[in-house]
């Protein structure tokens, strides 16, 4: 019972890992696109660009992961949600963003490959674990809260079926 119940946990987080990581890609060229249009067409600093880029990337991530990848999630808490969505983006804009400002202003690469290197090669991975991490556990948790036993994709007798609790399949006919 209980090797099963670590099976049904450990592929619900590697399937919500791999959606989170399509998620993040899309965010990424969001990111990409729209930071090295910011540092080539624009008089700003490349953190400032850099910030630009990861606003438009949290807007595409927020959207991403409240609907398809954390979907089943409940949807009450609507505004806990989104100021908490909100908050640890600041802080993953924080940290991501630090590496670009760091290598601009301390070490004195100022060349947008330089920035692109300290932003999504240094960056963007230790935020990227910060994100995943906090998304799972603080602003889209399991119905019934963090660390709950509660699996909103097992069946009656606590068997995971397969399916969401959005499911069509899984309604009754009337």
């Amino acid at each position: 019972m209980l090797v099963a119940k670590v099976t049904s946990t450990v592929r619900k987080l590697y399937a919500e890992m791999l959606k989170f990581g399509v998620v993040g890609a899309i965010g990424v060229a969001a990111d990409v696109s729209s930071s090295n249009l910011l540092w080539k067409y624009t008089g700003l600093s490349h953190t400032v660009a850099s910030i630009g880029g990861t606003c438009v990337a949290t807007v595409t991530a927020y959207i991403g992961n409240r609907y398809w990848v954390f979907r089943d999630r409940p949807a009450d808490t609507r505004r806990r949600e989104m100021a908490m969505f909100a908050l640890i983006s600041l802080i993953g804009l924080i940290i991501e963003n630090s590496f670009v400002f760091v290598g601009d202003r301390v070490l004195g690469f100022h060349s947008i490959a330089a920035a692109n290197v300290a932003k999504f090669v240094l960056g963007l991975p230790v935020a990227g674990v910060f994100r995943f991490t906090t998304s799972h556990l603080f602003v889209f948790p399991e119905a019934g809260g963090a660390g709950s036993d509660a699996d909103p994709a097992a069946g009656p007798n606590g068997d995971d079926d397969g399916f969401s609790a959005q499911s069509p399949t899984t309604a009754s006919a009337p």
